[in-house]
């Protein structure tokens, strides 16, 4: 008989079922529309219906012999997961036919073995009371098979994170999503982790101490709801659309706008580029053999600033690593300024002055 008493922790679960819905659609239908929030969306439903499962499992005696069909699909939340950073990382990425294969272990373990099982337990009730420790070991390895699952995608995620270096800066804002993700992923493959080889050695008591597994899975995947749901739909989401929307405005992918920031920046760091007092932004795309455009997008979108800051920004760093040399004693200060491609001491000290707030002499002045 199902339990119904406000005071048990069904109560609590339910409402966090209900939450996890709510969120579910506010997120797959938020505009503009995004690949990212759908995978997400799916995300958080699949936590909700592992925790209705939860709840019906423990509540109902007998309820996966009345009801074989999967409701979990525990073993798609590392896929989904990953896809919704792929797609933040790359809003024009095209589906695959081999992302499938993503959710090919699901389909078999999840889906077809689940139903299979059940549904010979169903026509087969004196087999199954006879053989309980031995279902209840099936579904704990195949529980620890989903740990190893979720640890190999937290790793994806992470390596997705540690990359972050090639996009736009503010996916450094999006990283704390990241964030979010791998910690909730590790707080529940760490309990799994201690759970099912402790129900596993214990399993003949298993039956009389399922609570002590069901509550506290019970609790985490609750919290995962209500921490990832809420996070997402009242701040990262807006967050993800932003930036989905300035990628959306390259011409060329990400991996193209990651070579041509390094060639401009081996052309300012190496080849000191800078120092031309006659440089421009067409004669710099000319020398990067790179259209104007897409050049005025590298530094806007990639470095954050426009091209004047940028090659002032070098001239400076040069400027100051030149005036405490020996041989630069005999140059003024404006001929150390025209050395490093100011073309007069006005552009020169308004450059310098807007980027350290002070002038370049009293910057020499403040230095022992």
């Amino acid at each position: 008989m199902l339990d119904t008493s406000l005071i048990s922790s069904n109560f609590y679960f339910l409402l966090a079922v209900f939450q996890g819905v709510i969120l579910t659609f506010i997120i797959l239908f938020r505009r503009p529309a995004r690949r990212s929030n759908v995978f997400f969306g799916l995300l958080l439903l699949l936590f909700s219906l592992s925790l209705l499962h939860l709840i019906l499992e423990e509540s109902i005696s007998g309820f996966n012999t009345k009801f074989p069909i999967p409701m979990e699909f525990s073993l798609s939340y590392g896929p989904l997961a990953y896809l919704h950073i792929l797609y933040i990382k790359d809003p024009k990425r095209v589906f695959l036919k081999k992302d499938l294969l993503h959710f090919l272990p699901s389909l078999l373990l999840d889906g077809v073995f689940f139903t299979a099982t059940f549904l010979y337990i169903k026509t087969h009730l004196d087999w199954a009371y006879e053989n309980i420790p031995l279902i209840q070991s099936i579904a704990l390895v195949i529980s620890f098979l989903g740990a190893i699952q979720l640890s190999i995608y937290t790793y994806f995620i992470y390596r997705e994170s540690v990359e972050a270096k090639r996009m736009l800066k503010e996916f450094q804002k999006i990283k704390k999503w990241l964030n979010y993700l791998i910690t909730s992923w590790s707080v529940l493959i760490g309990f799994l982790v201690l759970a099912v080889p402790i129900g596993l050695i214990y399993i003949d008591d298993l039956d009389d101490n399922s609570a002590l597994i069901y509550k506290p899975l019970g609790i985490i995947i609750s919290l995962s709801i209500y921490l990832l749901g809420y996070q997402y739909a009242l701040k990262y989401a807006k967050l993800v659309e932003n930036y989905s929307e300035r990628i959306s405005k390259f011409s060329f992918s990400e991996e193209e706008l990651e070579r041509r920031k390094d060639q401009l920046l081996h052309a300012l760091k190496e080849q000191k580029i800078y120092s031309d007092s006659n440089l421009t932004i067409a004669k710099l795309a000319n020398h990067l053999n790179c259209p104007i455009n897409s050049l005025s997008n590298v530094i806007n979108e990639s470095l954050q600033t426009n091209f004047n800051d940028l090659i002032n920004h070098y001239r400076i760093e040069a400027f100051k690593q030149l005036a405490f040399e020996p041989e630069s004693q005999k140059y003024s200060i404006v001929g150390l300024g025209q050395e490093v491609g100011f073309r007069s001491k006005a552009s020169f000290y308004r450059a310098f002055k807007k980027e350290t707030g002070v002038t370049p002499s009293q910057f020499i002045q403040s230095r022992p």
